[in-house]
């Protein structure tokens, strides 16, 4: 068996590049590139809606064998989420499915803000100058007292590229609270489908352009960005930058939230273009959950020196960065195409989890139903590994990449103050997930998405 790649220490600040720990990788792209929508893949790796819906939904699903928030306003759509129908499966090899599971999430402390205010405005105490483009840059210390969750718990916006999505849903407790106290129900607030479209969803890449999203987004390296449907309005709005940018100008999710996709990741990687061009694209799938006000910057994200990424110019100590499943294609020792990392960033302890399976990783090294490992240790997880967010961790988990569909998941909970991650095969649906999968349910009771909470797979059923 070949030796997994070691990763030491290396920090980013302008064009440096951050990695931490065995098998970890952080890079953060140039924070001069433009928001077009283009290839700007953060090849990071670390690297209340209430819609009353009832859906009655066959058990099968589909697959392609080819491979303190400031801003938690109520956004209800009181739109019927329903419409489904169930995908047939496909004939890729069952694997075990697995999980990786981050605790203790979230802290009281602070992120940079950038305010819509004039240089030299006294509330401009963390930065006073210029913006990436020489435009002004007024920021603050913001700082939360919440530890439920912070700062996921504020809204948050989905990043999609070079993934095929044939179904794609988001569940928050019923109540619309920032905070799920009780024993209230969970509600399914926004849908896709692939063949009959969007229900309070809004999809992004560059301008106004949500009819265009089908699903298939594997023919370039597009970064898409997805949002509830109601407009987030700028007018008179101060408390962060709100940039002229109508596309991008729409709620995200705030408070508790599971979003769950079925699709994969079968992209030739030779046919993936430059986004809005003709030369070679980066094919690296990925799906991020980011903060909106980072999405918010002025530039999609991509304005690094004015915006709430980082508080100390080091990879991601900021207002909230999540890079759910991620692979890595940077074309050096810490990229391979067939593992997929995940890991989580913000202010409360920096970059958390983000391990990666580098050059002297290969995937027949493993069982073909293995869907998670430890990269340092090169073996296979019996039990779903758990890391602490300021604790331990259980090895250096990634995942190997899918042959076929999957349903991709990841849960917010503020109650538990946990982030679950999850990758399921349609044909080894775990029991405690019957209720979620295949059939997109209206409604989850609370128990549901405790048991969610406690799996551990592949071991734990």
């Amino acid at each position: 068996m070949k030796l997994a790649l070691f990763v030491a220490p290396l920090l980013w600040l302008g064009s440096l590049l951050l990695f931490v720990g065995c098998g970890e990788s952080d890079s953060e792209p140039d924070a001069s590139t433009v928001s077009d929508g283009s290839s700007n893949t953060d090849t990071d790796s670390e690297t209340g809606s209430d819609s009353d819906t009832d859906s009655d939904i066959d058990a099968d699903t589909d697959t392609d064998t080819d491979t303190d928030t400031d801003t938690d306003t109520d956004t209800d759509t009181d739109g019927d989420v329903s419409g489904h129908e169930a995908y047939p499966t496909d004939d890729a090899p069952v694997t075990k499915g697995g999980t990786i599971t981050f605790t203790n999430i979230g802290a009281a402390g602070w992120w940079p803000r950038r305010l819509n205010r004039e240089n030299g405005d006294p509330a401009c105490d963390y930065k006073d100058g210029d913006d990436t483009w020489g435009g002004t840059c007024c920021m603050e210390k913001h700082y939360t007292q919440s530890d439920t969750l912070s700062p996921f718990d504020e809204e948050m916006i989905l990043i999609l590229k070079a993934l095929n999505v044939k179904q794609l849903a988001v569940y928050q407790p019923s109540t619309g609270a920032s905070l799920d106290t009780s024993n209230d129900d969970w509600r399914l607030v926004s849908f896709f489908d692939n063949r009959t479209g969007a229900q309070n969803f809004t999809f992004t890449k560059s301008g106004d352009d949500n009819a265009l999203f089908n699903g298939t987004l594997t023919g370039d390296d597009c970064v898409w960005y997805v949002m509830q449907e109601p407009s987030f309005e700028c007018a008179g709005f101060n408390d962060y930058f709100c940039p002229d940018d109508p596309g991008i100008n729409h709620h995200g999710w705030s408070g508790s939230k599971l979003i769950t996709f079925l699709g994969n990741m079968t992209v030739n990687d030779a046919d993936v273009k430059a986004c809005g061009g003709t030369d070679q694209g980066h094919p690296g799938p990925w799906m991020a959950f980011v903060s909106a006000e980072l999405i918010r910057d002025g530039a999609r994200k991509w304005n690094g020196l004015c915006n709430c990424y980082s508080k100390t110019g080091s990879v991601g100590d900021g207002c909230g960065e999540i890079n759910v499943f991620e692979v890595v294609m940077d074309n050096n020792d810490y990229s391979n195409r067939e593992f997929i990392s995940t890991g989580v960033r913000s202010f409360q302890n920096g970059h958390v989890g983000g391990s990666v399976c580098g050059g002297g990783c290969d995937r027949n090294d493993y069982a073909n139903d293995v869907d998670v490992l430890d990269a340092c240790a090169q073996k296979a997880y019996a039990l779903g590994p758990t890391i602490v967010s300021g604790g331990n961790s259980d090895g250096c988990p990634v995942w190997r990449r899918p042959v076929g569909n999957r349903f991709f998941m990841i849960l917010l909970d503020e109650r538990t103050r946990t982030i679950q991650v999850a990758m399921i095969h349609p044909k080894n649906i775990p029991a405690v997930l019957a209720p979620l999968l295949p059939a997109f349910p209206g409604q989850l009771a609370r128990s549901t998405i405790d048991q969610i909470i406690n799996l551990r797979l592949p071991a734990q059923k």
